[in-house]
């Protein structure tokens, strides 16, 4: 007996051993990635940081966080966020479940609706904010003349000029790419739904909604909040489609956080404060992330 608890021992050790090596070259590149430049923008936050950068320069503790907190600058670009991240992780996650639902269904062509869903999702952040910024130009844009067509307007407009307008721009461009991304989760998710569950619903009497409702939302539950946890990711993190298309302008209409950070940090050349900054949204990113899961499966832990 002692022998086989000694061989078992063995073999545990030499599965943990391959296992480390098998996952080493992954956490020295995720060290070297994600851990080497975290902890330096932890430290410069810390710091007065030169403008040359060669050195962190003398130790300030927490002021330059509290020179953040302390800005309107700050409060009104993390308004501008908070606007644009509501917008961008409500409509790609709906738009995307619609898409999904759509191409889950059987008719004809549905192979080649499937294959043009990856298209915006293939297709770079900052591809996405050139394509919409000629899209939405006052002069030879593509959506005054549809708007035009549609007798929606009478007269060609700047979108993204207009303060009113300009965000609102930029929460479409960047839901087009990002819905089909989360389409295409959500789809993956549906072909795994066993089809006699539906059917079965449907023998008892349930209609479409409440088969959706009580079978088909619950069975994409984990799929959702992958989804959400990302769109919310990418909301507070977005950068590429809104410096393409207005660059955070006009004035401070599109200034989300990751724009003011991109200015303190290579316009002003304010490292300490830039670097707060991006903690700070950090931060913020990951507990909503965290917040979005609890609450998801909290729900969906309730009796129905």
């Amino acid at each position: 007996m002692s022998a086989t608890r000694k061989l078992g021992g063995s073999l545990r050790n030499d599965d943990g051993r391959f296992g480390l090596k098998v996952t080493a070259p992954a956490a020295i590149l995720l060290a070297v990635l994600l851990l080497i430049p975290t902890v330096l923008t932890i430290l410069y936050s810390l710091h007065d940081v030169p403008a040359h950068g060669r050195s962190l320069g003398p130790f300030v503790g927490l002021e330059n966080y509290t020179i953040v907190l302390g800005s309107s600058v700050f409060w009104r670009s993390a308004w501008v966020t908070f606007l644009f991240s509501v917008g961008f992780v409500v409509l790609s996650t709906l738009f995307g479940l619609a898409m999904a639902l759509l191409l889950n269904q059987h008719f004809i062509g549905r192979g080649l609706a499937r294959a043009l869903l990856i298209i915006p999702w293939a297709t770079p952040w900052l591809m996405i904010g050139i394509l919409w910024k000629w899209f939405a130009d006052g002069s030879v844009g593509g959506l005054n003349a549809v708007l035009l067509m549609m007798g929606a307007t009478t007269d060609y407009h700047d979108f993204l000029s207009d303060p009113n307008s300009a965000l609102v721009v930029t929460i479409v461009a960047a839901v087009w790419r990002q819905a089909s991304f989360a389409g295409i989760l959500l789809l993956a998710g549906l072909q795994t739904l066993p089809g006699d569950l539906n059917e079965a619903a449907s023998l008892d009497g349930a209609n479409l909604w409440q088969r959706f409702r009580n079978i088909t939302l619950p069975w994409l539950r984990p799929a959702l909040v992958t989804v959400t946890v990302l769109n919310i990711i990418y909301a507070f993190l977005q950068f590429d489609v809104i410096f393409a298309m207005t660059q955070g302008g006009p004035g401070d209409a599109t200034q989300v956080l990751s724009i003011l950070i991109y200015r303190q940090l290579f316009g002003v050349t304010q490292i300490g404060l830039g670097s707060a900054l991006a903690v700070i949204l950090g931060f913020v990113a990951l507990a909503g992330g965290l917040i979005t899961v609890k609450l998801l499966y909290a729900r969906g832990s309730q009796p129905a």
